[in-house]
């Protein structure tokens, strides 16, 4: 008979301690309430969403900090930048900045220079070759009536807008090129 009790305690006892585990893992929602609006105020989204995913994953059991509902001072906050240096790796070009219509230090407007070599590709692409080795190339084709540099020729290449570039040749329409070495 003790046997059979303490089979019945065992399996009245072991739901019971089953369900004050998760009880004791919830964070009171006037906490979590607090750290969406804490997040909220994070200017840069990324940091933005590091904020919920460190803060809320806290809250749910999966504790990044040591109390669960407690955050750190968010950085990159109302008007602070989360990085002064600015975005780097793959891509920073596309990062929209404050200083994104600027020209980078050390690069310039605008190219005027010799041609020394001009080379057909297709029908009306073409390959100019300037003094200094550098060689652009048409990304469309010009008609026709388009009067192409020759040799010793001088060309202007503009930098023009989303990354791209502009060659005027002896007042004509300016053609978009690429340089390709």
């Amino acid at each position: 008979m003790t046997a059979f009790r303490a089979l019945a305690v065992s399996a009245v006892a072991l739901p019971l301690a089953a369900l004050a585990t998760p009880a004791a893992a919830q964070v009171d929602d006037a906490i979590v309430l607090n750290i969406l609006r804490n997040c909220a105020e994070i200017d840069d989204p990324t940091a933005r969403l590091a904020c919920y995913d460190n803060n809320i994953a806290a809250a749910g059991g999966q504790a990044r900090s040591s109390v669960p509902g407690q955050m750190a001072a968010p950085s990159g906050g109302r008007g602070a930048p989360l990085d002064t240096r600015g975005p780097s790796g793959f891509g920073r070009e596309d990062v929209r900045t404050p200083d994104r219509f600027e020209t980078p230090a050390g690069e310039l407007d605008q190219l005027q220079s010799r041609v020394s070599a001009v080379t057909e590709r297709e029908p009306g692409v073409y390959v100019i070759t300037l003094e200094d080795g550098a060689q652009w190339q048409f990304t469309e084709s010009v008609s026709r009536t388009y009067r192409v540099p020759r040799r010793g020729d001088q060309v202007e290449i503009d930098r023009a807008s989303l990354g791209s570039f502009l060659l005027t040749f002896d007042r004509q329409a300016s053609v978009r090129v690429r340089r390709v070495r």
